[in-house]
């Protein structure tokens, strides 16, 4: 991938005005054809695996029950097909080809999509909730609809697509981001997915593990890691004045709160939050996806965040990355980043301005 991808730009101190700087702070510098054939590809695969799916439900009638309550009248979930093929099939590939054309009417169409594949999913896990069945169906649309979100923000509503996007926001403001953003991810990472991994561990004939104070243990973990979760969510709000996530991400290098103890908090949180959920849930396939996505996210989303921040913040992050370890604190001793040096660190003037200046186009 080319390192244009993730040069993020910040502004160079100036006299303009406050708007300016705000438009400055929110530019992005990146590979736009790279991560605008990321958008136009997700959507023509989502376009077609809809189409195969329903092909799947008319060829194969038995494989409904996987989807849909076993109480409920078969009859029932037909009537998402009129909807699900003109609106997400259809309004998929539109979007794909609208994209690809950069049409001016591309970002309308992406965020249009992404709209249309929350309501059925929503009612999807609504149905789940409510009868305790069919949570595969819920997990497979709700990855759908988090993609599809996914691909909204990173094309953007301003033409220019991009994987990862700086931007500059009031703290109150980034911290209802936030907190936004987490209540999206924690329903969906820890709730509905595991309840689908649940369902299909007990229809492949694997029980539950069992064992004494299960369920207290697990609650306690998941409390927690869920702090510390919400200390680094908040923190880079705070901090950052951004959101976590890579298409609004931070333009200052955040240091402190649980930033000073490891380089990933979050990360850290969220497999914990998986272990804790899977251990209540009594369930190694949970378990096992806990895992699997921190191996994921170790080997591939890491790298792309590492890298990303060498170009913007150059030897202060290379400085940080040497003294804060990236999993397990280095707590106590002499490898723990002093507060001198993080303090040093979290000045705006010499991670968001100087380090970028050496990295500039």
């Amino acid at each position: 991938m080319p390192q244009s991808t993730f040069i993020s730009s910040v502004p160079e101190p100036s006299m303009e005005s406050p708007t300016t700087i705000s438009r400055q702070q929110n530019a992005t510098v990146s590979d736009g054809g790279w991560a605008r054939r990321i958008v136009a590809g997700y959507l023509v695969v989502q376009a077609a695996s809809t189409l195969i799916w329903w092909g799947m439900l008319i060829l194969f009638p038995a494989s409904i029950r996987w989807f849909w309550p076993e109480r409920w009248p078969v009859e029932s979930l037909w009537v998402f097909g009129l909807a699900d093929g003109g609106l997400i099939v259809a309004g998929s590939a539109l979007a794909a080809l609208l994209v690809m054309r950069q049409s001016a009417w591309a970002s309308i169409a992406v965020w249009s999509v992404a709209a249309t594949v929350w309501y059925p999913t929503l009612v999807c896990v609504a149905v789940s909730a409510w009868t305790g069945e069919a949570w595969v169906g819920s997990s497979l649309m709700i990855s759908m609809a988090g993609l599809s979100l996914a691909m909204a923000t990173i094309h953007g509503r301003d033409g220019q697509p991009a994987t990862i996007r700086t931007t500059c926001m009031l703290p109150r403001r980034a911290i209802v981001c936030t907190l936004a953003q987490t209540a999206i991810f924690w329903s969906t990472f820890l709730w509905v997915l595991p309840m689908g991994l649940l369902e299909w561990q007990l229809t492949m004939g694997v029980t539950r593990f069992q064992h004494p104070l299960q369920e207290p243990v697990a609650i306690g973990g998941f409390l927690v890691a869920s702090v510390l979760g919400l200390w680094s969510g908040i923190s880079m709000s705070v901090g950052g004045e951004a959101t976590p996530l890579p298409t609004a991400t931070a333009s200052k290098l955040v240091v402190e709160g649980p930033y000073r103890l490891v380089r990933n908090p979050m990360a850290v949180a969220g497999i914990g939050q998986g272990i804790a959920v899977g251990w209540y849930l009594g369930s190694w396939f949970v378990i096992a996806y806990a895992f699997t996505g921190a191996v994921v996210w170790h080997l591939l989303v890491r790298p792309v965040e590492e890298r990303d921040l060498k170009l913007r913040f150059g030897e202060d992050y290379l400085r940080y990355q040497n003294e804060v370890a990236l999993w397990v604190p280095r707590w106590p001793g002499a490898h723990l980043a002093s507060r001198t040096t993080l303090m040093r660190l979290s000045s705006p003037s010499e991670t968001s301005v100087d380090a970028v200046e050496r990295f500039k186009p």
